[in-house]
């Protein structure tokens, strides 16, 4: 754990770092009766395209990351399309059939308006995406949505993301989040690059309450902070264009036989098997 600082692996190392800092000053508290062991108000820095904690000890499902950002990309919170691809989400149904912790609900009403505050001011402080409302703490729901927004900013014309969560489970949830919330700062930057077009891609800070382990993973924690080199790289295309923007916020993924615009790599990355 002493070398952590001096992993060379850049597509990994701010996730070593987290986990080392978890596993070494973690304490332990139950929450909802789980042994869990918790470090508070943590963050982390993922650099530009930098998303993906894929170690040999806890495999990312790459099919499942790809089917929940699809299933964010229609934001619709009556589809429960995604229980076919992850049983939890059978638990979180509400009694109207809705699912509070669909992010895509927020994500694309508020999108437009993101661009809309940048376009008019560059300097901003108020490009978010709010996720988590007092309706969702106040009706005692057993589906509470763990993000409070996300936030956008240009500086030294980079496109900086935050995102600030209340709580994220690191084994299973920061593995799904990192590259979902990645995808969303890299359409949100190629669309405003038709209005700043020497703009690049800035750093994804996060920030979360309570990041945690269950009991049942711990062994697994210290399995990858042991062993930090024990990983596989994952290979994603970028996103070429806004045209490509527009096309995975306006594509109804779900018809079947679609043939995708050869030149949409990342599109075409995404709805492969």
């Amino acid at each position: 754990m002493n070398n952590i600082d001096k992993i060379p692996y850049a597509e990994i190392a701010p996730f070593i770092k987290i986990y080392g800092r978890l596993l070494r000053d973690g304490k332990l508290v139950s929450p909802r009766g789980l042994l869990i062991k918790e470090i508070e108000n943590a963050n982390y820095v993922l650099p530009p395209y930098i998303r993906f904690a894929n170690f040999n000890a806890r495999k990312l499902n790459l099919n499942y990351i790809k089917q929940e950002f699809l299933w964010y990309l229609k934001g619709d919170r009556y589809d429960t399309s995604i229980t076919e691809h992850a049983q939890l989400w059978k638990g979180l149904i509400q009694p109207d059939g809705g699912i509070n912790s669909n992010y895509g609900v927020y994500i694309n009403r508020q999108f437009d308006n993101v661009i809309s505050i940048l376009t008019k001011d560059k300097d901003s402080r108020r490009a978010s995406i709010m996720i988590l409302s007092s309706e969702h703490l106040l009706s005692n729901s057993n589906d509470c949505p763990c993000s409070y927004a996300l936030n956008f900013r240009i500086r030294e014309n980079k496109l900086n993301m935050t995102v600030h969560m209340r709580s994220q489970d690191s084994i299973f949830g920061m593995g799904n989040d990192a590259p979902t919330f990645s995808f969303i700062q890299e359409m949100i930057y190629m669309t405003l690059r038709s209005t700043y077009s020497e703009l690049v891609m800035g750093n994804y800070h996060h920030f979360v309450d309570s990041l945690h382990v269950y009991e049942k993973h711990f062994s697994m924690l210290e399995e990858i902070v042991n062993n930090p080199t024990e990983f596989e790289s994952i290979e994603c295309p970028r996103i070429s264009s806004k045209d490509e923007v527009d096309y995975l916020r306006k594509t109804d993924f779900k018809k079947q036989g679609i043939t995708h615009p050869v030149q949409y790599q990342f599109v075409n990355w995404l709805t492969s098997k």
